[in-house]
């Protein structure tokens, strides 16, 4: 057994983790570097790099700690669920949460954030669960957020949910693969949502009627109708959501950029697993606040030597060396596919304009929008050059997944696009979004560094020298006005 990862009786990963994760509430409200320096002392050196890559930073050391308790929230309501009369339901990061959080009686839980927190906190990261899962014969073509998130409810004792979620097959097919795999391991219910690649109003009225019965199912399987009233009041949270969220975006456009680049790992926890909870409005605010407050004061934690957009999906197993190591770099990360959302216009005055609603946003939901597409390069290229040129981005990184083989397909042409109409260069590495053995957070800072020594300097420094030339200067994006919200759909 890995030193700090000793399952006791009746424990899995899940609950190895949360158990972990307690140390959280003994933390003062306020850390001084000092307190930071001693817990990442004091833990094993597994966690060392992600209390390090939480609290190092002052600038988002307060928030994370706050996050962090929020998700602890989340999980031991998870272990209460049954208890409680709910029913516990695995659904995938590509999925909304909202959508369940709507039944008095389901109790959500993102298997990829299951497996995030395994990686992120238990020693050995996660490595053991893909392990058995490659020991069972299993592919090893299968994305290990999911599988490891997976293999923790087949390895052993723990938390077993009801039913589990599989997306759209097209949107995510590893993902859908294994949740379905699981579902039959464990002899649980399963639901699919089916969407065309069909974007005309003949597609999305389709998508739409599979919705309805997709709620249908749920309805019989919890024995419970889904109330207008319980609907209405998670939707109002979730705009609440949508408008900090859009607040948060038009923040990032600011030069250099008051936004801490792990924020970027926390919108995304809070858009897969707490969208239509309270709690994903206090901590988007605070990340709303923290990020004015920084922009109005000045305080940067190095000068901005490139802004870079992910054209892919983070990696999410090292904190430390990939986030706060970038931001102490003068590396803004802006975001990620996953970052970018299509909300549509609220609409709350009927049970039928509430559901039209729903299903909107699940047919245009990160990787369900560019993987269900007509063209998924086609779509690619539109939501990565528009967020990318809207946030005033150097260059982009595709950071490959290799259980990804579909945006594989896709790369070469997004690369030509994005520098043919946009004139931003693109790294592309392979890697993988959980395990680290693939390649590890040294080779990644270093592939990094050459390329924006080598690429995305040279490319600031010709701008200059051409808008020297004109007689004009290098301007800077302009500060948000305070409070705006902007588009809604970025």
């Amino acid at each position: 057994m890995e030193r700090g990862f000793v399952l006791r009786e009746g424990e899995g990963g899940f609950e190895r983790a949360v158990g972990i994760l307690e140390m959280i509430d003994k933390f003062p409200d306020a850390l001084s570097d000092e307190d930071v320096e001693g817990a990442a002392d004091f833990v094993y050196p597994d966690l060392r790099n992600t209390v390090l890559g939480l609290l190092e930073l002052p600038s988002s050391r307060q928030l994370e700690v706050l996050f962090f308790r929020r998700v602890l929230r989340i999980f031991r309501e998870a272990q209460r669920a049954r208890e409680e009369g709910k029913k516990l339901i695995f659904i995938p990061f590509t999925f909304p949460p909202e959508i369940f959080w709507a039944f008095d009686n389901i109790f959500p839980l993102c298997t990829e954030i299951v497996a995030g927190a395994i990686v992120n906190i238990c020693a050995g990261q996660g490595e053991r669960f893909w392990d058995f899962a490659m020991g069972l014969g299993l592919p090893d073509s299968l994305c290990s957020a999911n599988t490891i998130g997976t293999m923790n409810l087949i390895h052993g004792p723990g938390l077993k949910p009801d039913a589990i979620v599989y997306n759209t097959p097209g949107s995510c097919n590893p993902n859908a693969k294994i949740h379905a795999f699981a579902a039959d391991y464990l002899g649980i219910p399963q639901f699919t949502l089916e969407k065309p690649v069909d974007e005309t109003p003949r597609g999305r009225e389709f998508h739409y009627r599979g919705f309805l019965r997709f709620l249908r199912e749920l309805e019989e399987w919890s024995g419970q109708p889904l109330r207008e009233e319980r609907l209405r009041e998670v939707l109002e949270l979730s705009y609440r959501a949508v408008d900090l969220y859009n607040e948060y975006w038009e923040l990032k456009k600011a030069r250099p950029c008051p936004v801490p680049n792990i924020f970027g790992m926390s919108l995304l926890v809070l858009r897969s697993q707490m969208w239509g909870r309270e709690e994903a409005v206090e901590v988007l605010q605070r990340m709303v606040d923290i990020s004015k407050e920084r922009l109005r004061r000045g305080e940067f934690t190095a000068e901005e030597r490139a802004r870079v957009y992910f054209a892919y999906i983070y990696y999410l197993f090292d904190f430390y060396n990939y986030f706060t190591w970038a931001e102490k770099n003068g590396v803004t990360i802006l975001g990620d596919i996953l970052a970018i959302h299509h909300f549509p216009e609220p609409d709350l005055t009927s049970m039928d304009s509430m559901l039209h609603m729903l299903a909107d946003t699940a047919f245009d939901y990160p990787m369900t929008r560019q993987m269900g597409a007509s063209s998924i390069s086609v779509k690619w290229l539109e939501d990565i050059s528009r967020a990318a040129n809207d946030l005033g981005a150097d260059a982009c990184i595709f950071g490959g997944v290799h259980a990804c083989k579909h945006t594989l397909g896709t790369i070469s042409y997004l690369r030509r696009e994005l520098m043919r109409q946009s004139g931003l260069p693109t790294l592309i590495l392979m890697g993988d979004v959980m395990d680290k053995r693939h390649l590890p957070m040294p080779m990644f800072q270093e592939e990094v560094m050459v390329f924006v020594d080598q690429v995305v300097a040279k490319k600031r420094q010709s701008r200059r020298r051409r808008r020297g030339a004109g007689g004009g200067c290098e301007s800077e994006a302009p500060a948000p006005p305070e409070g705006e919200a902007g588009e809604r759909a970025v």
